[in-house]
């Protein structure tokens, strides 16, 4: 049996869910594919931005992802190779009672957004694999797919949105390169309880530490004395110094600096790894019948590590493309290729500043002196407080000028 649809979204996470909810609220006739059991974890640091933040609004889930488990966060903490560290509010003028930030497990943040999917009237379908792409010349027109049952099927619609994350079935089956380590970030995650020592506002906390660079160390609070602690770097790195991540985590909990933090903690999980494919290098975001969205088109900040907010922002996009070819009756590359034309126009700026910022994290010197000296230079702490975010401030941190302003407070 071959089912029609208007739409067929592979992958359930952030991404997928957003388009896919966005579709359905259109009227339109919605397929939703995740091989994943829900509720399911997924590997991350947990940390919203606002980014994020601002899809969540937009949807409509505000209240939901508020009243869900999740933590509110108002500010990070950073400390450089030689200790110094500084825990610097988000935003310049945070007011009100509500955090501009939020940690929330994955598995409880990404519920939400699949509910959404499920309400607005898309036909989800979990524990189900795709297993090729259906063509007609060079034209996408559906998915194979196997059923809990293992029953092979197919679905057809004039476009497949793949959102199934880093290592999507819709890009390799479309021949696309899987891994450039040169824009590839491998991280490890575990959760703790008992961590001590967090900022009474909940921050984030980034640690650069020597072992660790040109990555970070990572300590996310989390609801019921709980946190998210990881590592993450450069794939590319990670080969040329034979590091393994699992050992160079527990190094870091052991680690003086923050020994007695872990002291009395509990690990909860074990330590789980997975990749992120960085926006220094995106894919090839549509084509013939076919769009990418989120960590499926490589669209992870290099700099931060985060790509829930890219995936959502693509979502939505994706889901007003897909309305206008409905409209033109276009689902042609040469259409879409308005999409992608509209997604790097929004990004290609950003990744490249937070490319560049990637590459300065390798200069330990900078490091700690701008880590040492943000406590001294509200111009530095405004920068470093808003670079998530605001590109005006991060784009600061790539002036000779502004280095030498700070070098000088």
């Amino acid at each position: 049996m071959v089912e029609s649809f208007d739409a067929i979204v592979v992958g359930a996470g952030p991404g997928g869910a957003t388009t896919s909810t966005l579709l359905a609220r259109a009227g339109k006739k919605v397929l939703v594919l995740d091989k994943s059991d829900w509720p399911r974890d997924k590997i991350c640091g947990d940390g919203i931005s606002g980014k994020s933040m601002d899809a969540i609004k937009a949807l409509g889930l505000e209240d939901k992802l508020r009243t869900a488990e999740s933590l509110g966060s108002w500010g990070v903490t950073f400390s450089g190779p030689q200790g110094d560290q500084v825990s610097i509010p988000f935003g310049k003028h945070i007011a009100g009672k509500l955090a501009p930030g939020f940690v929330c497990a994955r598995e409880v943040f990404d519920q939400v957004l699949f509910d959404a999917s499920v309400e607005s009237g898309a036909d989800v379908r979990i524990k189900t694999t795709v297993t090729g792409l259906i063509r007609e010349g060079e034209k996408v027109v559906g998915v194979r797919y196997k059923t809990p049952e293992k029953e092979l099927r197919e679905a057809r619609a004039p476009v497949v949105i793949g959102a199934d994350g880093a290592y999507s079935v819709v890009a390799r089956e479309l021949g696309m390169d899987q891994l450039d380590e040169k824009h590839y970030v491998a991280a490890v995650r575990a959760y703790f309880e008992g961590v001590t020592g967090f900022n009474e506002g909940q921050f984030i906390e980034l640690h650069f530490v020597d072992e660790v660079i040109p990555g970070y160390f990572w300590i996310f609070p989390l609801p019921d004395g709980k946190a998210n602690v990881g590592v993450g770097m450069l794939s590319s790195e990670i080969k040329k110094r034979d590091i393994k991540l699992k050992p160079l985590l527990d190094k870091m909990v052991a680690h003086p600096k923050f020994a007695e933090r872990f002291r009395d903690a509990k690990q909860l999980t074990p330590t789980k790894g997975w990749g992120l494919p960085v926006g220094s290098k995106p894919r090839t975001m549509a084509g013939d019948g076919w769009i990418l969205i989120g960590d499926a088109a490589s669209l992870i900040d290099p700099f931060t590590g985060e790509g829930i907010g890219n995936a959502m922002v693509t979502g939505m996009k994706a889901a007003d493309w897909i309305g206008r070819a409905e409209e033109a009756g276009d689902f042609s590359a040469a259409f879409f290729s308005g999409y992608e034309k509209e997604v790097l126009d929004l990004l290609t700026h950003e990744f490249r500043l937070s490319h560049m910022m990637q590459k300065l994290g390798r200069w330990k010197w900078l490091l700690n002196t701008v880590i040492a000296k943000a406590s001294r230079s509200t111009e530095l702490a405004d920068a470093i407080s808003c670079m998530f975010d605001d590109l005006s401030e991060r784009k600061k941190l790539l002036t000779p000028g502004f280095y030498w302003r700070v070098l000088t407070a």
